[in-house]
């Protein structure tokens, strides 16, 4: 029995209803298995439609992205990764101060000079024999 409301409910509608001040805004998505993406795209309607402006929600939305952003660095410390002792970043930015802007270049030039060997994909070009 519970399996076949399972099995049924993917073809149901996602609803998603917002009221505030007396406006009423829904939502409706043909199916069940809605995405990230589709969600938050409903959500983003909701919001327009109850009045906010685009802008105030895509501010949101990047003031939100901030904060995340500062909370996982914050973790990424706490948690001891992705910090080298003193001495290895001392050593490091001596190494990298020392350099000349030739030197750079060439390393540069060495570490992206593979790069036209492969698409976007990772998949290595095949080369077109000139006849």
């Amino acid at each position: 029995m519970g399996y076949e409301n399972f099995k049924t409910g993917f073809n149901k509608p996602t609803i998603i209803t917002a009221q505030q001040y007396g406006t009423k805004v829904s939502v409706e998505l043909d199916h069940s298995d809605a995405d990230l993406d589709e969600l938050m795209d409903a959500f983003q309607t909701l919001v327009i439609g109850l009045g906010y402006h685009d802008s105030a929600w895509k501010n949101w939305i990047v003031d939100r992205a901030g904060e995340y952003h500062d909370e996982e660095s914050e973790n990424v410390v706490d948690m001891g990764m992705y910090e080298p002792n003193p001495a290895l970043r001392k050593a490091v930015d001596d190494y990298v101060n020392a350099l000349s802007e030739k030197d750079i270049d060439e390393a540069l030039a060495q570490h992206n000079a593979h790069e036209d060997e492969f698409d976007d994909y990772g998949t290595k070009k095949t080369k077109k024999k000139k006849k």
